[in-house]
């Protein structure tokens, strides 16, 4: 089967086992053996292009019969525990986001609260585009996984965050400027509640507040991003201590919100 993908590095794929479609046909991700390539190809990255979905078919006849045209193909990535308090698994950014959204959620508040699960953020934040369009908050809180580099040979200016750190708020990226006074909220709560954050180091990249923020005649946002090793490949990890001090931090600001913080 040949594929087409999206937001992912061509050096990751070769050899990755998938799954396919909503019956979760098994396949893996090949290409020409080494023993086939020539010597300037074995120097190049396969491009995703030149690579294929091996399902096991003998035919494209046989294909059609386990799989459309269209079908969506995810890594058979497996969830799991590993060290002290980390997890690995396929997608944290998002899958964290929204997991601390949904902990948020359990909580009742006085204030009108909407949480928007949004898709499409890796081709032009169209989700996010449609629920800020529609829902009109007062102010904007988006919740991912982030750039998280902090390996042996890296430069420390280069780790963007850090895992352990605590949740990292973003003053800028390459979508959008974080609003002051949600930013100077967010240090408050937490360093009077003694929760670990960081501020994002690096400023690429972009996500759902780029949208949102210009919705309409404009929305106060900031982001806060969980730190995830390895982003966009097909694993990923994070400390669960992140994970949870984010979804601390954000309780406590809704609080202050519903306390009287105003931007």
């Amino acid at each position: 089967l040949h594929f087409r993908e999206i937001g992912l590095d061509d050096r990751v794929l070769v050899s990755k086992p998938v799954l396919i479609g909503k019956q979760r046909i098994p396949g893996v991700i090949g290409a020409k053996a080494i023993h086939l390539q020539k010597p300037d190809e074995r120097k190049q990255v396969i491009p995703s292009r030149s690579l294929f979905i091996d399902i096991g078919a003998k035919t494209k006849e046989e294909a059609l019969e386990r799989v459309k045209i269209g079908d969506y193909v995810i890594f058979a990535t497996k969830f799991g525990e590993f060290g002290t308090g980390m997890v690995k698994g396929k997608a944290f950014d998002d899958r964290s986001g929204c997991y601390a959204l949904a902990e948020i959620l359990k909580e009742d508040y006085s204030i009108p609260l909407y949480g928007a699960f949004t898709v499409q953020e890796e081709v032009g934040l169209r989700g996010a585009g449609v629920a800020g369009y529609a829902i009109a908050p007062d102010l904007a809180i988006v919740l991912e996984g982030t750039t998280c580099h902090d390996l042996s040979g890296a430069d420390e200016h280069a780790y963007s965050t850090v895992l352990g750190g605590g949740p990292a708020i973003s003053f800028m990226d390459s979508s959008s400027i974080g609003n002051k006074a949600l930013i100077h909220e967010l240090v408050r709560i937490a360093e009077e509640n003694n929760i670990p954050y960081q501020l994002k180091r690096s400023v690429t990249g972009g996500n759902d507040a780029g949208r949102i923020s210009l919705s309409r005649t404009g929305v106060p946002a900031v982001v806060i991003s969980i730190p995830c090793r390895y982003i966009h490949s097909p694993v990923s990890a994070l400390k669960l201590s992140d994970l949870e001090h984010t979804i601390s931090l954000v309780k406590l600001f809704l609080r202050s919100v519903e306390g009287g913080f105003r931007v």
